[in-house]
Order: C-alpha cells, then structure tokens, then sequence
C-alpha cells in the first residue's frame, strides 16, 4: 500500500488502539515497555477455568481509545485480571490462590499469553479494517468479545453479501483440532442448562465459510518482543477472503519485504 502526504498525516493523528493504520499499531506498540514471551507453561496455573479473558482485554483497548488513543501495558493487564478475579468476581474465593505464592509466576505467564494473543489479533484487525474497509471498501470486519464467544471466531469478515469465520492463532494447525474439541466439551459442559445461547444449530453459523492464520515459529514478525501475523500470512488471507466472496477488483494487500 501506498500512503500519500495526506494520509501519513492522517495517521499521525489517529493512534487508536482499536481503530489505526497498520504502521501505527507497529508504532504504538513500540512505544509500550518491551515484551518478554514465556512459553513455559506451569500445569497448575493453566488447569483451573477462568472467566473469558477477552472482554477485559477489550475493556483496556477501549479505555485506551477514549484517553488518549493508547495501547496498555502487561502490567496494566495483570493488575486488571488479578482485581477483577479475585475482588470483583463473586467466586473470588475459587481464583485467588493463583495469583499467590508459588503460583504466581505461573499465572504471569498465563495472562502473558492471553496479553500477546490479544495484541497479535488486535493487529490482525487492524489489517483487515485498513486492507477491505478503509482501502478497498468492499466489505466490513467485526472483532468484539461475542463474536469469540459465541461464533466461535477471532473476526469476522463480511463481504459482497458473504460472511466469513477468521481464527486466528498461535502454533501450527496440526494441534488445532485437539484444543477445539477440548473448548466444545468445556462449553458443552458449562451450558448444559443454558444451551440456548449457544450457537449450536444455528443455521447462518453452519453456512460461514472459516479462514485461519497462524503464527508460527518459521512465520512470525517480532515487534518489540511481541509476536505478530507476518505480513505474508496477513496477504494470504486477504486473497483467500477476496476469492471465497468474489471480489476482483480493488484487492488491497500489504508490502511484503524481502528477507535476506
């Protein structure tokens, strides 16, 4: 894509964290502290059942848009979690060890993980907002808590009178399946007397065509620690979306680098 001298201005005065330029998001993100990724998982702080995560993570972004246009700390994000898992949740009880004692370190890394998922698929949106609605104007792209919740999707993309399923994640799809089916049984579980409000047998869910990427060790770009969809895997599904619904014309992709 190419910027003209009026829309580098624009940009600069658009930092949103949910609503920017691609260039900006890598920007903002470069102003936070730098991030360090912990893959190391401690089983005793990844067995217990929290609360959906993401609606706190949307909470900060749009906290950070109406203050100033900002992205959020992990610090920020942490002290988020523990207060409202251990003070504001009526369980309270149920979760607070895990942010105690030896625990602890444990449970960092848990909300690290949710941290850089959330920054990685707020980038992803950021994308496809500029790429189909900004740039090209061809379709429309929704990215909020229920969407996860009860589409079962990071995103979801509409256009030219079809709407598609994004998920988005980290580690090859091979081990996909496995972890799916294990949140179907958890949700099977958890809704036994609500299953109404799932979206089991709904028929405009079965018809939503699914499009994923990943980020994965071979493919990847590191901002300021942060482990982001490369620019190549951003410009597959762009055209994977533009084939499925039709579009060909006007198809906005991003400039790819060559690596050395």
């Amino acid at each position: 894509m190419h910027d003209t001298e009026a829309q580098n201005k624009r940009k600069e005065s658009l930092p949103m964290s949910v609503d920017m330029y691609e260039s900006r998001f890598k920007q903002e993100l470069s102003n936070l502290d730098r991030f360090y990724p912990n893959d190391t998982r401690d089983p005793r702080a990844w067995k217990a059942n929290f609360p959906a995560w993401r609606a706190l993570f949307t909470a900060l972004s749009l906290h950070g848009h109406s203050t100033g246009y900002r992205l959020f700390s992990f610090e920020k994000f942490f002290n988020l979690c523990q207060k409202a898992y251990t003070e504001d949740h009526p369980k309270k009880d149920r979760y607070k060890e895990y942010f105690e004692d030896d625990l602890r370190d444990g449970m960092r890394q848990r909300v690290g993980a949710w941290y850089e998922s959330g920054m990685a698929e707020t980038y992803l949106y950021a994308c496809l907002v500029e790429a189909l609605e900004d740039r090209a104007k061809v379709g429309m792209v929704l990215y909020d808590p229920r969407v996860d919740w009860k589409l079962k999707s990071d995103l979801v993309v509409h256009m030219n009178g079809h709407t598609m399923r994004v998920n988005a994640y980290f580690g090859p799809s091979e081990s996909r399946p496995q972890i799916e089916r294990q949140r179907e049984k958890n949700e099977r579980e958890q809704k036994r007397n609500t299953a109404e409000s799932a979206h089991w047998n709904n028929e405009a869910f079965k018809e939503m065509s699914s499009f994923e990427i990943q980020v994965t060790a071979d493919e990847k770009q590191v901002v300021n620690g942060f482990r982001l969809f490369s620019i190549e895997a951003m410009n597959r599904l762009l055209k994977q979306l533009y084939s499925h619904a039709g579009i060909t014309r006007e198809r906005q992709v991003f400039m790819e680098v060559a690596r050395k």
